[in-house]
């Protein structure tokens, strides 16, 4: 996830251990998702809210971590792994955004037929440093 023409994946920081630890990767103008699943099968949802989330019972899921991400190009973009392509370019209002990912049955990732799943919010909010909310 990208604002349009930012960030760069190549940085040494960008996969550290914290990051793959916490399953997001930041880094100014990017966020870096890890898919659990080794298919590159990816079911997600993406929501853009007006305000906060109101999810606050984590229970339902495996894994909660967010980050801040500053839109400077008014584009958010979604692209896959390793191949860059674009999935999701999503008109978006100038500013700073908070992002939250939930992560669901990532017991079932290395199955067969993986069942993983992850939702992503997004909303207008301050700065602040990638947090984790629920730990896999």
């Amino acid at each position: 996830m990208n604002d349009k023409d930012e960030g760069d994946t190549g940085s040494e920081d960008f996969w550290s251990d914290e990051a793959l630890n916490d399953k997001l990767a930041v880094e100014k103008g990017i966020l870096g998702i890890s898919i659990e699943n080794s298919e590159g099968i990816v079911k997600c949802e993406l929501e853009i809210l007006n305000s906060k989330s109101l999810i606050s019972d984590f229970s339902y899921f495996d894994h909660v971590v967010e980050a801040s991400l500053e839109i400077k190009t008014g584009f958010l973009q979604i692209n896959d792994c390793p191949f860059s392509n674009l999935v999701l370019e999503e008109k978006i209002e100038i500013g700073i955004y908070r992002v939250r990912v939930y992560f669901k049955n990532l017991e079932s990732a290395y199955s067969e037929n993986p069942e993983d799943f992850y939702k992503i919010e997004i909303w207008k909010d301050i700065f602040s440093d990638r947090k984790v909310l629920k730990r896999f």
